[in-house]
């Protein structure tokens, strides 16, 4: 038989595929995988673009080419999920709002919104103890975070979403509590630990679509944005905010953006500047400097439309705002070839599973039965971030011992050949003819899948603590390998905020006037999304909106 290795991660686009729960992933301006990690854009110290433009200050825009003057009490930039809620928390509290958003439309994707206390949550029973739960959120975050933002969203998000909850029954937009594993639940170890957070504005059982197609989450952002301007707000799209407006270190009084004919608009605002602009996850010299393993992904999840490139960090920056202190936070999951290996067919075909994962050294590196954002992770640390899942001809039988609810359908054959003719999935006769088809030396490979049998047989997981029915041997020909492809969710990096959301400057003095929420806001969420908390990133992003929003009607600072 003759075998032939295409390494993905060696130039060429991935192909679109899809992950859990159905989501579809589409193609996009992502930057391309590297070859390896030695010579990548992303290495520490290497400064693709000089001076960046972070740092690339523009020149004032001078009075003369401003057209047009508009007065407001709230300005909002952004019009995602954050900035939404905010322009519609404003506008019904009776503030004159505006709402920039620089492309044609509202942006916005997924499903989970994670909140505490919510009536779902007492109609079900469901009890958490906000104590317990900061404290595994210091312990997961390394206390890399700001643990007066997290107490903002724990103590205020069960009441703003009952608020939502109501408001989208008007809309007859059902929600329910989304489940979780009970040994999840349930578990002790921080680690290890998920809570019951997570609220879906859609039916249970329907996936993440609507009928017509459209996201759970976007459809609750639409609807919010045409209650923003029932309520008065003044949303204008096609308007790219440009540079915020702050004189002489003073307060940050408003913002010039250009309007649809690419004409200067100012537009003033005298109780606050919102910034509600997204991630980082589309701009190439960002990732290279706060997040390079992020450039080493072979794909990204719901592509937006030139929308997350950083423009809230620039403007704040060139305003004399600082970035936040610690790491960006890459949602990392697995797309198609799980961790763990995976076969496209039945009821839960996106099941993650424990196959042996090895890398182009035919070694071991990770328990494989473990979180989306860890094995991703585990896998971009390995020789040029490429990994596959190894099983054998029975995996029927050993997906069943595995999780006995995965049904195999009867396209299973097809979806193994067109995984084999997209060459992201390889059959050989031997391990010897396995290894020759993913680069990587027979010998280790053999030695490897002799090991992880040992541990098989005895039950026990010494080398990475799998749980013993995830322990599945290698020994029937013929053999698998399935490539691990990773994949960027968002790319949260952004200013550096206290503890009211105010942004701040790089020695923490608060800039008057100027707020960031969403993933605009640093300080809360890092290094990796927080997975014992599902949800949380919409959630904050629907919390911090609405209060702060009222807050600032109100003129009161944000607290919990």
């Amino acid at each position: 038989m003759e075998i032939t290795r295409r390494n993905l991660f060696k130039g060429g686009a991935a192909a679109g595929i899809a992950v859990a729960g159905g989501l579809a992933l589409a193609g996009c301006g992502f930057p391309q995988p590297v070859e390896s990690n030695k010579g990548a854009a992303g290495n520490v110290g290497e400064n693709p673009v000089s001076p960046h433009r972070w740092e690339a200050k523009p020149d004032p825009i001078a009075e003369e080419e401003i057209i047009e003057t508009v007065d407001a009490d709230i300005v909002v930039i952004g019009a995602g999920t954050a900035g939404c809620v905010a322009a519609h928390s404003a506008a019904e509290a009776g503030a004159n709002v505006v709402l920039l958003e620089k492309t044609d439309s509202i942006s916005a994707r997924g499903h989970d919104v994670g909140c505490i206390g919510s009536k779902l949550h007492r109609d079900a029973g469901v009890e958490m103890d906000i104590g317990e739960m900061r404290e595994f959120y210091a312990q997961v975050t390394s206390s890399k975070t700001d643990l007066n933002l997290f107490n903002i969203w724990a103590y205020n998000s069960g009441e703003v979403m009952d608020y939502y909850i109501d408001e989208m029954a008007k809309h007859d937009v059902p929600c329910y509590l989304v489940d979780v594993a009970e040994e999840v639940y349930t578990s002790p170890n921080a680690c290890t630990r998920e809570y019951q957070t997570a609220i879906d504005f859609g039916e249970k059982g329907k996936g993440q679509k609507t009928e017509d197609g459209e996201y759970l989450n976007h459809r609750f952002v639409r609807i919010v944005s045409e209650m923003a301007a029932e309520e008065g707000a003044d949303i204008r799209f096609n308007t790219a905010a440009q540079q915020l407006i702050r004189e002489d270190g003073g307060p940050v009084t408003g913002v010039i953006a250009t309007d649809p004919d690419g004409k200067y608009v100012r537009f003033n605002a005298s109780k606050g500047v919102i910034l509600a602009t997204g991630g980082i996850t589309e701009d190439k010299d960002m990732l290279a400097m706060w997040a390079p393993l992020a450039l080493h992904c072979n794909q990204i999840l719901f592509p937006d439309t030139g929308g997350n490139v950083g423009d809230g960090l620039c403007m704040g920056m060139w305003a004399g705002a600082g970035h936040q202190k610690g790491n960006a936070a890459i949602m990392g999951l697995p797309s198609g070839a799980a961790i763990g290996g995976y076969l496209s067919s039945g009821d839960k075909k996106w099941e993650r599973l424990g196959w042996l994962n090895v890398n182009l050294n035919g070694e071991r590196y990770t328990n494989e039965k473990c979180s989306g954002p860890r094995g991703v992770f585990a896998a971009l640390q390995q020789p040029e971030c490429t990994c596959y899942s190894i099983y054998d001809a029975d995996f029927e039988a050993k997906v069943a011992q595995q999780n006995p609810k995965v049904k195999l359908g009867d396209t299973i054959e097809a979806d193994i050949q067109k995984s084999m003719d997209e060459k992201t999935l390889y059959r050989a006769d031997s391990l010897e003819e396995l290894a020759q088809a993913i680069g990587c030396p027979a010998d280790n490979l053999k030695a490897t899948v002799a090991r992880y049998n040992e541990l098989c047989a005895a039950g026990v997981d010494k080398d990475f603590s799998k749980a013993a029915n995830c322990l599945t041997t290698v020994e029937t020909a013929p053999f698998y390998a399935s490539l691990v492809k990773c994949a960027v969710l968002v790319v949260i990096y952004g200013l550096n905020v206290d503890s009211h959301a105010r942004v701040c400057t790089e020695d923490d003095k608060p800039i008057e006037g100027l707020y960031a929420i969403g993933n605009a806001m640093g300080n809360m969420i890092t290094d990796s999304y927080p997975y014992l908390v599902p949800g949380i990133s919409h959630g904050r992003c629907i919390t911090f909106g609405r209060k702060l929003a009222q807050a600032l009607v109100k003129g009161e600072m944000l607290s919990a």
